[in-house]
């Protein structure tokens, strides 16, 4: 049985990563990286840099990863918007990123980590999540679209690859019912 039969057969298992998880989350994380169209990040990860990014997540982060088989096939991390350290007045806004195997796409393991991140996010009091994507990303767009986040803007030539600048859209969803 093939890795995708494996997807839609197998029971996908969705918790916290731990210091442990590194080599096989760098491995995830890595392979999207290489595929060169779905990420702004370009520059690869070592298994102690993600041991050491698992070991330092704060109390208020955290990253899911998802198992097939006793196999980690995709990766989501929560954590509060980059400002939150300077204010109190971003407390409430998480950021979200998600990072799939390329075999493994398509079979909602990604709503999955999404439902386990939004749980954590609630009860960490975030009210509203956000994330940035690369315009050309049709297939994220759709994704996040599919989880209830809206385009809110864009940013024109954000990103700079070798040969080509990309647009980047931010997007966001409220936790929250209220304004």
């Amino acid at each position: 049985m093939g890795q995708i039969e494996n997807a839609i057969t197998m029971e996908v298992i969705i918790r916290k990563a731990v210091p442990s998880d590194a080599k096989p989350v760098a491995s995830v994380l890595n392979s999207v990286i290489l595929e060169a169209r779905y990420t702004a990040l370009t520059n690869t990860f070592t298994a102690e840099e993600e041991r050491d990014f698992i070991k330092g997540l704060c109390p208020r982060s955290a990253m899911f990863v998802a198992e097939v088989g006793n196999q980690i096939v995709g990766i989501q991390v929560i954590e509060p918007d980059g400002l939150a350290r300077y204010t109190d007045s971003m407390q409430h806004v998480a950021t979200i990123g998600t990072w799939i195997d390329a075999n493994f796409r398509g079979h909602q393991i990604g709503r999955s980590l999404a439902e386990a991140s939004f749980t954590f996010a609630k009860t960490e009091n975030f009210e509203k999540v956000s994330i940035q994507v690369l315009a050309d990303n049709t297939r994220a767009l759709r994704f996040y679209g599919n989880l209830g986040f809206e385009q809110i803007g864009v940013a024109k030539k954000h990103v700079k690859f070798e040969d080509r600048f990309c647009d980047v859209f931010y997007l966001e969803k409220f936790l929250t019912d209220g304004s």
